[in-house]
């Protein structure tokens, strides 16, 4: 009677197994890293991401602060600190804006510092230098350069632009009064990843037409356009799911936690319903993947145009939420740029576009393409999601950005 219970309980048990393999299973290339483990974690990231928009309609607390504390607990929680790296850190005000400033003991009494200014992603609504600590805690350690990270607010209690102001405020401090800091003013890198490259883009942009020149800028997976949402790699990827977070719903509701008032975000707007006729003919030729992407392309457009994301969706389409959909002058005027994109991204392909701008242009570009890696690797660096591949990205960017210091 024993060992056919015993059975019973070991059938169920193998049972339970092959049905939670069943679902969170999804087809991943042959040289994907550590697939099983990106696998677990895409699912349950999900399904926290649908428990939050139950809780948000039962009115418990927001989604946005269930995934924050998701996206904290997943990577943030590890905090590392070396003695052997001989880093300072510590938190404080620039240009009254929180930063936290990691610098190596070796520079602290030096008079001129290289420095970079680093903006973390989170789509401008999630990331913190606490969550981020672990990354630029290691990118500081590697190039040995001190690093400051801004806290930007985010969206949706801050809305555009406020964060970008941020950014701004303490880069333009930095280099109207780097002697200040101890700082060199002609050696300041700027650098982020995703919706903090394009935030570096931007201030970029901004700085040179304030009369101020980067040194250096470093866009790990830059988010570059919200002009046209049916790029080939939107295509493919958005429906993939990537990390259970990256789809459809959520660019939706992220464009409509952007925009001033909390507009409702339609579908149509994947098919770019949001661009209008004339905005179309003035900016797809700074995108046109035929040319840039070396692709047959159609810029696939809804037959129905929605005026309502036409007139409330305009700041999408302007160079400070888009900074791609600018003149060849203004990238001609960009410093030398280290670009790093990553195949499993549906912001793959405005990075290339971008790319394959820059190079058309002859500007100075380094560009890198981690073919096995995916949207947001480089931030699991410890604890029980660690993926090899977070090292490796963060590693090789460090050696590039020392290689052109």
């Amino acid at each position: 009677m024993k060992s056919l219970l015993g059975m019973n309980i070991f059938v169920v048990i193998i049972s339970l197994i092959v049905l939670l393999i069943g679902i969170i299973y999804q087809p991943l290339p042959k040289d994907f890293p550590q697939p099983w483990k990106y696998r677990f974690l895409s699912y349950w990231a999900h399904r926290i991401d649908q428990l939050g928009y139950y809780c948000e309609q039962m009115n418990l607390f927001t989604r946005i602060d269930l995934i924050r504390n998701l996206h904290y607990l997943s990577i943030g929680l590890f905090q590392k600190r070396h003695p052997e790296c001989h880093l300072k850190v510590y938190d404080r005000k620039i240009a009254n804006v929180s930063v936290r400033i990691y610098e190596p003991e070796e520079l602290i009494n030096y008079e001129k510092k290289t420095v970079m200014i680093y903006f973390h992603g989170g789509g401008f609504l999630l990331g913190s230098v606490e969550t981020y600590d672990q990354a630029t805690y290691l990118m500081a350690n590697l190039t040995r350069t001190t690093l400051i990270a801004v806290e930007y607010r985010l969206a949706p209690e801050y809305r555009f632009p406020s964060g970008l102001e941020d950014c701004l405020s303490v880069s333009r401090e930095l280099f109207k009064n780097g002697n200040n800091y101890k700082i060199n003013s002609n050696r300041i890198i700027l650098s982020g990843d995703s919706a903090g490259g394009n935030l570096a883009l931007v201030v970029s942009h901004s700085l040179i037409n304030d009369g101020y020149r980067p040194y250096l800028l470093s866009l790990l997976y830059p988010s570059l356009q919200f002009f046209d949402f049916t790029l080939p790699s939107y295509r493919l990827y958005l429906k993939r799911n990537i990390l259970g977070v990256l789809n459809e719903n959520n660019l939706l509701s992220m464009v409509s936690l952007l925009s001033e008032d909390d507009i409702q975000i339609t579908n149509d707007i994947l098919f770019n319903s949001h661009v209008s006729i004339d905005d179309k003919k003035k900016l797809y030729p700074f995108i046109d993947p035929n040319k840039y992407l070396s692709i047959s392309y159609e810029f696939n457009e809804s037959q129905q145009k929605n005026e309502n994301l036409i007139k409330n969706l305009k700041f999408l389409l302007s160079p400070l939420m888009s900074p791609l959909l600018v003149s060849d002058q203004q990238l001609i005027q960009l410093p030398k740029i280290l670009l790093f994109t990553t195949e499993f991204d549906i912001l793959r392909d405005e990075g290339f576009i971008f790319a394959s701008r820059l190079n058309s242009l002859n500007k100075t570009i380094y560009h890198h393409h981690f073919s096995n890696a995916f949207h947001g690797a480089h931030v699991f660096l410890y604890g029980p999601l660690r993926f090899e591949i977070a090292h490796q990205m963060i590693e090789h960017t460090a050696q590039i950005i020392r290689n052109h210091m």
